[in-house]
């Protein structure tokens, strides 16, 4: 229980990190122009679903970080580690089919892997030790 709770931890702090780079997109892009050449609606859609995508990534590093054990201890944590895992595998799938693959490409593949494995970890840990 201890490396589930050290891997989950690691996970969330990694989740904050993402929260303050993708805090960083607006003024890195040059969004407030770039995103000029949308329809006012698919900037408003754009904007929001960034919003959520950073609420999201802030949930998912308060609550391992903090509600580990009672995480753990929780028949929730199937569905919300999943989530979380799932979420990253998206964002590795959207790495090379939306975005192309390009010389970030590795680095993006590294810092999404990590935290997706690290989530799914303790979904399987109990099935592991049972075999």
């Amino acid at each position: 229980m201890k490396t589930q709770i050290l891997l989950l931890r690691i996970a969330g702090y990694l989740s904050l990190l993402f929260v303050v780079f993708h805090l960083l997109f607006y003024p890195m892009f040059n969004w407030e122009n770039a995103l000029n050449g949308l329809s006012g609606m698919n900037r408003a859609i754009f904007l929001t679903y960034h919003a959520i995508c950073i609420l999201m990534l802030f949930f998912m590093g308060i609550i391992p970080i903090f509600q580990t054990k009672s995480l753990l201890g929780s028949s929730l944590k199937y569905g919300i580690l999943s989530f979380f895992s799932l979420f990253y595998l998206i964002r590795i799938v959207a790495e090379f089919t939306l975005f192309g693959i390009s010389p970030s490409s590795p680095a993006i593949l590294i810092m999404c892997l990590v935290p997706m494995i690290f989530y799914a970890i303790p979904l399987f840990s109990k099935q592991m030790a049972k075999l």
